[in-house]
């Protein structure tokens, strides 16, 4: 019986560790959401409802004070949160409440942060209904006699198999076993029930989430159970006396055989085989070898159940694990390129720096043209910097009014020399078109992707790529929805079927040879589309060719043509005396050298703390110019913050190769790899009607 109680517990341990291992992983595959980092709360609704369409679950919405939404009420509707309710920064985290805003059940759900912002404005939460509780303590089918409980990490009862509406809520009250349950242990003593029933309890050891059960045996029920035990070991060594006896009489009446046979049947019970019934001609044996075979077939059924349940808490648990796995891989790739991106921005400035420096050194020449080439080629590898970040969601985007046509023109060359002579490029363009909202160089990776794409379906055959573009009008259900410029591009390529089709915006999902493809085209422009408030859509059908619809804003001003390179007259008598805090020598090399060539004086520190404990000394210094990322114990935007402060009167100039956290205090930032010109300038703006030193 003590075994029985242990293993029941476990059971139902394991049981409520899937079920909230299920909502977790559910509430962190929302919570990291394109739509939820955007703030478009109305998409984020629609995702939500569209995951849980099919099943049970419910996503809810929320923050510190409000609930925004529960996919299980039909409309949207913002209420108060219960005062003193769980909110998650980090982690995640179980909530309880002992009822809920819209109605007097107690309530609990998985929590769990937004990502990508710290400290989070919202929670995304998985309501955990207690009746789910409820029904899993039932199918463990306990004894009449015990008393099943599940509590949480605070020893507050999360369901109960006696008068659950009575205790659910109610602290663990026993010294004994609530001081086991703090300390993580487990094991028998002797406890009283919220009932003030005396009991023989098992405490469960705590599961991943903190939450155990446990399993209380009235005293008196242990006492008649052994009662009751002793009666039928008499009764029952009195039955195997007579059963012998009666044996006895029959062997020396009859032949072996038949006790032979019953032997063989009881062997094949202990070796877990369903033994035959038994026609002996003797009833007495001939009933015991029923028995025996009735006692197979349910030991037989009940391994039988038991190994279908551990596959399907085997299956689940996988499944759990894997979506958990995909969810942590897209929040590292959005990490991995933010530290990418930094590093190659420095050695890509640090490239542009001393190419800038030596083309202001020679004159025109032979040398010109390689030098420009080489400061395009870098320019090139910045914009390839850009499209990571732009997948990795670290960069802002730089929207801008765009000409769409003027944009296929200006891109025309680098198209038609990449789709060859096999595959024709078509634009039908309606000269009245408006112009479109969005980052240029952006668009135009997402435009020659798609192209791209079309091409690679047409590599073997050939055939037409069809760009067309129109307006429609923006969701009507969402408010202040805005008109959208809808980009169709269209081949008539083989076309995809429909278990392709599904999977197309999957990262690393490519149907191209090895080598040939990575499987972040398409993800790429779904993530550029989402980020600048527009969408993509894919249609395509076996045979009939492939068309994506790319969705994005109609501008609210026209399209201004790319300003040309203007030389930007500076006071030849301005000198300036920059503090400079970088902490990559080869990007301080060519920078300080930039520097002191246009005749200012430059001191250096590889680190905010130094460069604060300069300032703290009194030094003297027209400008601060820092870098965002360094080692120390302050980032640069810190030291910035503490300028602000303690030196007032200090303008402080921002480069950055990924950040995009807004910039309190700073007069102007500069994106690297930037070149000597805008930093000249910058610092001309940021010291604009100061007074400074003259020569």
């Amino acid at each position: 019986m003590l075994e029985e109680m242990q293993q029941q517990a476990m059971a139902l341990r394991f049981g409520i560790d899937t079920e909230i291992e299920r909502r977790l992983t559910l509430a962190r595959a929302m919570a990291a959401l394109p739509s939820l980092e955007a703030r478009d709360l109305a998409t984020f609704e629609r995702a939500a409802r569209a995951a849980v369409k099919e099943s049970d679950e419910r996503v809810v919405l929320l923050d510190r004070e409000r609930q925004y939404f529960n996919t299980g009420a039909p409309v949207a509707a913002v209420v108060a949160r219960h005062p003193g309710a769980l909110f998650v920064t980090s982690g995640m985290g179980i909530s309880f409440v002992p009822h809920g805003p819209l109605t007097p059940a107690p309530l609990m759900a998985v929590l769990v942060p937004e990502s990508g912002r710290t400290p989070p404005q919202f929670n995304v939460g998985v309501p955990f209904p207690p009746a789910r509780v409820q029904q899993l303590i039932q199918q463990q089918r306990p004894r009449a006699a015990t008393v099943t409980s599940v509590i949480d990490s605070q020893q507050r009862v999360m369901g109960r198999s006696r008068d659950p509406e009575r205790w659910i809520g109610q602290r663990a009250s026993y010294p004994a076993l609530l001081e086991m349950a703090v300390r993580g242990g487990s094991g028998f003593l002797s406890t009283q029930t919220l009932d003030r029933v005396a009991s023989l309890t098992y405490l469960s050891p705590p599961g991943r989430y903190g939450w155990a059960v446990v399993v209380a045996l009235p005293e008196q029920a242990l006492t008649n159970a052994a009662s009751e035990l002793a009666l039928r070991a008499v009764a029952s060594s009195a039955v195997l006396l007579f059963i012998g006896l009666g044996l006895a009489i029959v062997a020396a009446r009859r032949i072996s055989q038949p006790v032979k046979l019953l032997e063989q049947a009881a062997g094949a019970l202990l070796d877990q085989r369903v033994p035959a019934p038994l026609a002996t001609g003797l009833s007495e044996i001939d009933r015991v070898g029923e028995v025996l075979h009735h006692a197979g077939q349910r030991a037989h059924e009940s391994g039988r159940v038991l190994e279908a349940r551990v596959r399907e808490a085997s299956e689940e648990a996988r499944k759990a694990e894997a979506s958990l796995f995909e969810a942590r891989k897209h929040e590292a790739i959005g990490r991995l390129t933010g530290a990418i991106a930094h590093d190659f921005n420095n050695l890509l400035q640090t490239i542009s720096m001393g190419l800038q420096v030596v083309s202001r050194s020679v004159p025109e020449g032979r040398h010109t043209r390689p030098l420009q080439a080489a400061l395009a080629a870098s320019g090139r590898a910045a914009d390839q910097i850009r499209q990571m970040l732009a997948f990795g969601r670290t960069q802002q985007l730089r929207p801008q009014p765009i000409n769409l046509a003027d944009l296929l023109l200006r891109s025309q060359d680098l198209t038609d020399k990449a789709l060859g002579e096999r595959v024709r490029l078509v634009a039908q363009l309606d000269p009245g078109l408006p112009a479109l909202m969005a980052d240029p160089i952006q668009l135009e990776l997402a435009l020659l992707n798609l192209v791209f794409n079309a091409r690679d379906a047409m590599r073997d055959r050939g055939g037409t790529v069809t760009l067309r573009a129109s307006v429609v009008d923006g969701d009507p259900a969402v408010p202040d929805a805005p008109r959208l410029l809808r980009i169709d591009v269209e081949d008539d390529g083989p076309g995809m079927d429909a278990a392709t089709l599904a999977r197309v915006f999957e990262p690393y999902f490519t149907t191209k040879p090895v080598g040939a493809g990575t499987g972040l085209g398409l993800p790429q422009v779904q993530a550029f589309a989402r980020q600048s408030r527009g969408d993509v859509r894919i249609a395509s059908t076996p045979g009939a060719g492939t068309c994506v619809s790319l969705f994005l804003p109609v501008a609210a001003l026209e399209a201004v043509a790319p300003p040309t390179a203007v030389q930007h007259a500076r006071r030849s008598d301005k000198v300036l005396r920059v503090l400079m805090v970088e902490d990559d020598v080869l990007v301080a090399s060519v920078v300080v050298a930039a520097l002191e060539h246009a005749s200012h004086s430059v001191v250096l520190c590889r680190t905010a703390d130094e460069a604060r404990a300069l300032l703290e000394q009194g030094q003297c210094v027209d400008v601060l110019f820092t870098d965002v990322m360094m080692p120390g114990s302050m980032t640069g935007l810190e030291l910035v913050a503490w300028c602000r402060e303690n030196r007032p009167g200090l303008p402080a100039l921002v480069a950055t190769g990924y950040s995009a956290r807004p910039a309190g205090g700073v007069c102007k930032v500069l994106r690297k790899p930037y070149a000597i010109e805008d930093l000249l300038d910058a610092l001309d703006a940021c010291t604009a009607g100061q007074p400074l030193l003259q020569v």
